[in-house]
């Protein structure tokens, strides 16, 4: 069995762009998604965006979503950030093991997750394999297909625009 490696400039590509988004506050909701009642601010939730593997050890990013409260109904909602719902992770993440989990095991997409930098269990991998999700934009990188949301993070987290 060929060991696929990944290459190290594809690593902190998203790396650079997973780490962009810590501490970011996500805080856009215009209307409640229920009854589309105007909204107001409620509190801030911090949220796990990613894992990522560092030379000290395993380290969580998490990013801030906004909370609000609908004056009509009543009803708490989340700001529009960039998770799908149920999911620990943040919606690049979880495109990205969408995307290698398609041609490949889920212990070898983990596998690698890892090189790239990022931790995630071989049974998320699975569920969420298991799941719907809408179809995922990518593009081929070094011979392997990347989510564009992730080469978008990573084109925040270098400047570019």
């Amino acid at each position: 069995m060929i060991r696929r490696r990944v290459p190290p400039m594809l690593a902190a590509l998203v790396q650079t762009g997973i780490l962009s988004v810590e501490g970011h506050l996500f805080s856009r909701r215009e209307s409640c998604p229920e009854c589309g009642g105007g909204v107001a601010g409620y509190d801030t939730r911090e949220r796990r965006f990613a894992v990522v593997v560092e030379d000290s050890g395993e380290r969580e990013i998490n990013v801030l979503v906004r909370r609000y409260s609908c004056r009509q109904c009543g009803r708490v909602s989340f700001a529009d950030a960039p998770f799908y719902p149920d999911t620990r992770y943040g919606s690049p993440v979880v495109d990205l093991c969408l995307v290698l989990s398609d041609t490949t095991t889920p212990g070898r997409a983990v596998a690698m997750m890892r090189e790239l930098g990022l931790v995630v269990e071989r049974s998320t991998v699975r569920n969420y394999r298991m799941r719907e999700f809408p179809p995922v934009p990518t593009t081929e990188i070094y011979g392997l297909r990347i989510p564009a949301s992730v080469l978008s993070l990573s084109m925040l987290g270098t400047g570019i625009r």
